[in-house]
């Protein structure tokens, strides 16, 4: 019998919404342990820089912060650790929530998402860090050595959040130059406790040219879903709604939501336009 995923498409067009899919992520973590049904949350972006918890101890923020206001580029921070990424309509974001967590160590569940990336796309697609890219990680997705992906986790509960940043198609050059440049500015003078990335605009890469393959954030969702459906799971894509606008789900929303604003405001400023 399969079991039932509910699909949860998202797309961001201002800043004011920027801090919605973080909110999101902490609801979709209690509805998805209280009820034991498993989401797939996609989202997309404007250009954005999505700071960590670690970017907060770079010495220069402010100049960095600056920079990327003179790139145009909204920036805000996660409340999760790690370091910056940058998205845009053409990075596909996709989290995968699933219950019962203690069934699935932490490398199990990045293991899962490696294991759709890779059923889904090609199976040249391996695992470990790429150690230039921007927010490197264990469990960076990539081909022949040139990242595509980012894999990050949270935990709550009894559910598992795995999340997946993707390289789809655009101009990644441009996006690992504008990172470049964010931490060569902020991080000056140099980080002597932190090893902030020195980033190689060559160490990512597009899946689209990787596959030789053309492309788009929606059609990449697709075929994950496609894989997603061959592995038993049976997509609900209507009624995700009904559980967001549940007082349950608000609450949990509302909650972590105005800890996200607090953590900006206080990094960024009362005047931060959230």
């Amino acid at each position: 019998m399969n079991q039932q995923m509910l699909l949860y498409d998202q797309y961001l067009t201002s800043a004011q919404q920027m801090l919605e899919p973080f909110a999101d992520t902490g609801a979709i973590l209690q509805f998805v342990s209280e009820e034991k049904i498993s989401v797939a949350h996609f989202w997309t972006t404007t250009p954005t820089v999505i700071l960590g918890l670690q970017d907060q101890r770079l010495e220069n923020l402010a100049g960095g912060l600056k920079f990327l206001d003179d790139n145009d580029h909204i920036y805000y921070l996660r409340n999760s650790g790690g370091l910056g990424v940058v998205t845009d309509p053409e990075v596909l974001n996709f989290t995968l929530f699933l219950p019962n967590k203690d069934d699935l160590s932490i490398d199990q569940a990045y293991q899962k998402m490696a294991d759709i990336m890779q059923a889904t796309f090609s199976q040249k697609i391996k695992t470990g860090e790429i150690k230039h890219s921007y927010c490197p990680g264990t469990f960076d997705l990539s081909i022949n050595d040139q990242k595509i992906a980012g894999i990050s986790q949270r935990r709550s509960g009894n559910a598992v959040a795995v999340m997946a940043y993707i390289s789809i198609t655009g101009d990644q050059k441009r996006r690992s130059q504008l990172m470049k440049d964010f931490y060569e500015v902020s991080n000056y003078p140099v980080s002597q406790k932190i090893d902030f990335p020195n980033v190689d605009v060559h160490s990512m890469e597009n899946l689209d040219n990787l596959i030789d393959q053309p492309l788009t954030s929606t059609s990449a969702e697709q075929k994950i879903l496609t894989t997603l459906t061959s592995n038993n799971y049976s997509i609900d894509r209507k009624n995700f709604n009904i559980v967001r606008n549940s007082q349950p789900y608000q609450n949990a929303y509302q909650k972590t939501l105005e800890e996200l604003v607090y953590k900006n405001t206080k990094l960024l400023g009362e005047n931060y336009d959230l």
